[in-house]
């Protein structure tokens, strides 16, 4: 039997946050069954959208819950909480990295919400689990703190910046000319009925990704000149510095400390995160990083079918004592 649960988490570490944004947090339990020191997987969310929103109803599949009664009941995960905090920001989503231009959420995560987990579940079997920017904070917070999260799933996560983010520095070059910087630009997008648009949401993208890569203060560095579209080196190379497939070079220590290591995506990806994380997989395995790497047919949209995969996975490394 399936459990929910929602509950509001006050943070410290978001309290007066440059964005204002709540620091109030909603965090939903869903808690498969009868549980004794249980598997803890934290699900972050992909850009512009919410964990929570793995709640809807889909006329086309299954939603979270629905998903983990059916693999419960098919005896492929046991003795396991699936933790979804809602993390979304003014910026249209989450790095899950701590940013001056945005906030603390890398602290939030690993100093308040993954504390209260373990204490509460009196466990210390946490695993970060992301789809593409969830993805990223999977690997990155993975990456940087092995004694506290044990475990990574990356589903199509953020990787190789230069195929990701620069084809679409000239679009969003030339609407952010049409504003006096992109603060202005946002206000304007927060104030439309429609906030859909593809071009919008290319240059919310560009705006969040460099107030977690290249924050300055309260304010941002976009990494080109809005003139002339210039690639601005010193800016540009604060983004890379954070690219997973750079970091892994200086953590791949840390890396091989994790029980599990699981990484995924799709041969058709819109992103061409594929390129990305085949070349993050290539250097795990040069750097003896024991990891499980898979590819599949399918791009970066609608995957969530290959939850089953990873939570399966997850639930049988972590609780192989208890069969």
């Amino acid at each position: 039997m399936v459990v929910v649960r929602v509950e509001n988490v006050e943070s410290e570490a978001l309290r007066d946050n440059p964005l204002k944004d709540p620091n109030v947090r909603k965090v939903v339990h869903i808690v498969s069954d009868d549980i004794s020191k249980p598997l803890i997987v934290v699900y972050l969310s992909g850009f512009l959208s919410s964990s929570i929103s793995l709640l809807n109803y889909d006329p086309l599949g299954e939603n979270i819950v629905e998903k983990i009664e059916r693999l419960s009941k098919e005896d492929k995960i046991n003795n396991t909480v699936v933790i979804l905090p809602d993390l979304f920001t003014k910026l249209g989503g989450n790095q899950y990295i701590n940013s001056t231009a945005v906030g603390l959420y890398e602290d939030f995560l690993v100093k308040e919400l993954i504390p209260y987990l373990k204490e509460k579940y009196d466990s210390d079997k946490i695993v970060l689990m992301g789809k593409s920017s969830g993805g990223y904070g999977a690997i990155v917070l993975g990456m940087k703190y092995p004694g506290l999260i044990q475990g990574i799933i990356d589903h199509s996560g953020d990787a190789y910046f230069e195929y990701i983010y620069i084809p679409m520095f000239p679009s969003v070059i030339r609407t952010l000319r049409k504003f006096r910087d992109y603060k202005d630009w946002l206000q304007k997008f927060w104030s439309k009925e429609n906030k859909k648009e593809k071009e919008d949401l290319n240059v919310l993208t560009i705006v969040a990704m460099a107030a977690f890569y290249s924050p300055k203060d309260d304010y941002i560095e976009l990494p080109f000149e809005t003139e002339t579209g210039e690639i601005i080196e010193e800016v540009w190379k604060k983004w890379i510095e954070k690219d997973p497939v750079r970091m892994v070079n200086r953590y791949h220590e840390n890396l091989r400390k994790l029980r599990l290591i699981y990484l995924d995506v799709g041969l058709r990806d819109e992103f061409k995160i594929n390129f990305g994380m085949r070349i993050l997989h290539d250097k795990m395995k040069k750097l003896n990083v024991p990891h499980i790497y898979e590819e599949f047919e399918g791009g970066h949209f609608n995957t969530s079918f290959r939850y089953d995969v990873s939570l399966s996975l997850a639930s049988r490394v972590f609780n192989e004592e208890r069969r």
